[in-house]
């Protein structure tokens, strides 16, 4: 299938994909401390590729110093159960090796200029800002690593990323597509509304309500109000409706502009669940009514700002070009590791993977 496409394709140069793909190395990883060391087993196979206890370590031990960044320096044992950090890593071991075979299988393999270009950029290599070839030998010993071994490492990263532009080539996107998303982030509008948060129309209820009761009232109340409320906004009765709810001190405002990557009016939040009902509205339409997690809020349209074409710079629209290649590229890539992960055979060491024992073999898909 994927060489029919590529002998359809052909050699396309993939514009604007470059700018937005990011080439995700091991490297990071390999210079540790004992990152070469080995132990009596390994983590895992897949399609009867083993994936070795220091490849696993080398990769838990990264997410283990994301996971400290993000909970303020330690991750507990039942921080790395809730999580699933093990099994995560594994996974995620396992679609790279899958997606290294795919690569290997269907003919994208590095040239030697790709590789002998992606180590002369590797910064643990360099010398007063040049590469050194002592320093290169030196570094790779240190983590007991042969310069075969590390080149075979590079060159496997490189065969996965250039199968992954291949399927950048796939992710083509329309003129209609880029300026639909760009109307849709350049829109402008203001809205004329009333926002009835569920603490305020609390407020309003019988004091000596019930526990039970209240939740219903509440929702009678809401009605009663919204009945007053929508036509009187639609007539421009905002003297009527600021008197109707002076006791909780609501009144009828006007948002500044928003637009879909400015969705937030204060003392609202976020518009965003509601947005592409409120954008379409019409104001000879009147005002309507929405809900939102806090309360209930009711708009009109007052102004609207078109997209102009004209006012796109060249940097924008290629901007939003890359944006929708690159989220069509992952989808298209997704959809390849789904079908071939259904068909892999995975099996996983739990003895090494999540500490238990009896070990075994797991199911490993994309969708995990």
């Amino acid at each position: 299938m994927i060489s029919a496409m590529r002998s359809k394709l052909g050699p396309a140069v993939i514009i604007g994909v470059m700018a937005v793909i990011v080439v995700v190395f091991i490297f990071s990883g390999i210079f540790t401390p004992g990152s070469g060391s080995q132990a009596p087993s390994v983590a895992g196979e897949v399609n009867g590729e083993t994936i070795s206890y220091s490849e696993f370590s080398r990769a838990l031990n990264q997410r283990m110093e994301m996971f400290r960044g993000m909970l303020g320096g330690k991750v507990s044992e039942s921080q790395m159960e809730q999580f699933h950090i093990p099994e995560a890593v594994f996974q995620d071991l396992a679609q790279k090796k899958v997606l290294g075979q795919i690569a290997k299988k269907e003919g994208f393999y590095p040239s030697i200029d790709q590789i002998r270009d992606q180590i002369l950029k590797i910064e643990a290599f360099k010398k007063d800002g040049h590469f050194d070839k002592m320093q290169y030998k030196a570094v790779l010993n240190a983590n007991q690593y042969t310069p075969t071994r590390f080149e075979e490492v590079v060159g496997q990263d490189i065969m996965e990323q250039n199968f992954r532009d291949f399927i950048g080539q796939l992710a083509y996107v329309s003129n209609d597509e880029i300026e639909k998303e760009l109307k849709s982030m350049k829109a402008k509008y203001k809205v004329k509304y009333v926002y009835l948060d569920n603490e305020s129309v609390r407020k309003m209820l019988p004091k000596d309500l019930k526990a039970a009761e209240q939740g219903v009232k509440l929702n009678e109340k809401v009605d009663a109000l919204s009945k007053e409320i929508l036509p009187a906004l639609s007539t421009g009765g905002d003297a009527k409706i600021n008197a109707l709810l002076k006791e909780v001190k609501i009144t009828v405002k006007t948002s500044d502009w928003i637009s879909s990557q400015s969705n937030v009016i204060p003392g609202v939040g976020s518009v965003r669940s509601i947005q592409e009902n409120l954008f379409a509205m019409k104001k000879a339409e009147g005002a309507k009514q929405f809900s939102l997690m806090g309360g209930t809020f009711f708009a009109i349209p007052q102004a609207e700002e078109s997209f102009d074409p004209a006012k796109v710079t060249a940097k924008e629209r290629n901007e939003v070009q890359g944006k929708l290649q690159s989220q069509r590229q992952q989808s298209i890539l997704s959809d390849f590791m789904k079908s071939y992960m259904k068909s892999a055979s995975v099996s996983r060491n739990d003895r090494v993977v999540t500490g238990k024992s009896g070990g075994g073999s797991a199911p490993v898909t994309a969708d995990q």
